[in-house]
């Protein structure tokens, strides 16, 4: 037997139901409001430019983190110049006394990740601190859900420091269109004191996707970053995913900045012939020299993770370029042999060839030691990283 309710009790029973929608619905509404309010009460945001922007060489770019000046576009490859778009290398340096720092930032491409790196290395941001024992330790990855307005909230684990220095590591594959830190009402943040004069010259470095930072799972874990850290000075990343072919036209850029030491690594976008590597090192390392006599340039060998590959043809290519110059009386040329840059054991990558954090930190590692004896390194400078 069928029970039909009468008209009228469905029409009450129904308002009823709406009426509590409504009411629930109200103070749903009211607390979000009040909540954004009491946010926007007890954080004071300040634009990342306000702060030290490290890792870049040039002031004159369209973007405020660019990674190459506009007069650059007609010297390099259009892949290399779309590359240089993204913030690979690029952080904001800064002091605060915060127990808590917020992060807010909108990316200049849609698309978040690649199938063989995560979304929070090709878009995300990475902050350390550095504490007492002058060694610098990850606090968080702030971690992208989409293109515009991404949020994220680090809460330091010692909240007993007054002052504690900051470094805020921008996306390896993507760029940063806008990026405030936020800090609470109470709390101080400003720019960090001038480096050492023995640590301000940076270490530039130009080469692959593996420079950029390919497949490293977050901003921080770059190779070219743990080096940083390690050295404690600035480094400024110019590899270009796919397109760091030593072109000649390259060299005129480099030239243009005074670093501490060049690191060039190119060997897997070279290709397999011996005059272009012959002629393409040759020509950077001339034109360099026209401007820095006396620079270190250090030439990397192929980070090969088979072991019995080594040493690789493209790594005795690279080796016969460097000791041609030798040979004709240039100094300051240093080769580093591939075998030892990301171990023997072949974990050091995610698809053979691009490095996982493992060969990243590896990396850092080997070149750390042999860079370190070449430029001015504190005697405070930690020999390991935590």
């Amino acid at each position: 037997m069928q029970f039909d309710a009468p008209s009228g009790a469905l029409e009450r029973a129904s308002g009823v139901m709406a009426s509590v929608y409504r009411f629930v619905f109200l103070l749903f509404a009211v607390y979000c409001t009040g909540i954004s309010q009491v946010l926007a009460q007890d954080i004071i945001w300040y634009d990342a430019t306000d702060f030290e922007i490290e890792g870049k060489g040039w002031v004159d770019t369209a973007n405020p983190f660019d990674r190459l000046p506009e007069s650059a576009q007609n010297k390099i490859s259009s892949t290399a110049w779309r590359m240089s778009k993204n913030n690979a290398g690029i952080a904001i340096r800064f002091v605060t006394d915060a127990d808590v720092v917020n992060v807010r930032w909108s990316l200049t491409l849609e698309s978040l990740a690649m199938p063989h790196m995560a979304a929070t290395a090709v878009s995300g941001v990475d902050l350390y601190t550095r504490y007492a024992d002058n060694t610098w330790w990850f606090v968080g990855n702030g971690r992208p859900h989409k293109a515009d307005d991404n949020y994220a909230v680090f809460k330091f684990s010692d909240s007993a420091m007054l002052q504690r220095e900051c470094l805020l590591y921008l996306p390896l594959y993507n760029g940063i269109k806008s990026l405030e830190i936020g800090v609470p009402v109470d709390a101080n943040i400003e720019l960090p004191a001038t480096r050492p004069e023995s640590l301000r010259k940076p270490l530039v470095v130009y080469g692959t996707s593996i420079t950029q930072g390919a497949c490293a799972s977050r901003p921080g874990m770059a190779w070219t970053n743990i080096l940083g850290r390690l050295l404690d000075r600035p480094v400024i990343n110019l590899g270009f995913s796919a397109s760091g072919s030593m072109e000649p036209p390259i060299a005129e850029v480099l030239a243009e900045l005074e670093p501490a030491a060049y690191v060039i690594d190119c060997t897997w976008n070279m290709g397999d012939s011996a005059e272009v590597y012959l002629d393409r090192t040759s020509q950077l390392v001339q034109t360099l020299r026209e401007v820095h006599p006396v620079i270190p340039i250090f030439f990397v060998g192929q980070s090969f993770i088979h072991p019995e590959a080594h040493p690789t043809s493209l790594s005795q290519r690279q080796e016969a370029a460097v000791k041609h110059m030798q040979e004709r009386g240039v100094e300051g040329l240093i080769f580093v042999p591939g075998e030892d840059l990301i171990g023997s054991d072949g974990e050091g990558t995610v698809d053979e060839v691009h490095l996982n954090d493992l060969g990243m930190d590896r990396m850092a590692r080997y070149l750390y030691h042999v860079i370190r004896d070449f430029l001015t390194v504190p005697a405070t400078a930690p020999e390991t990283m935590p």
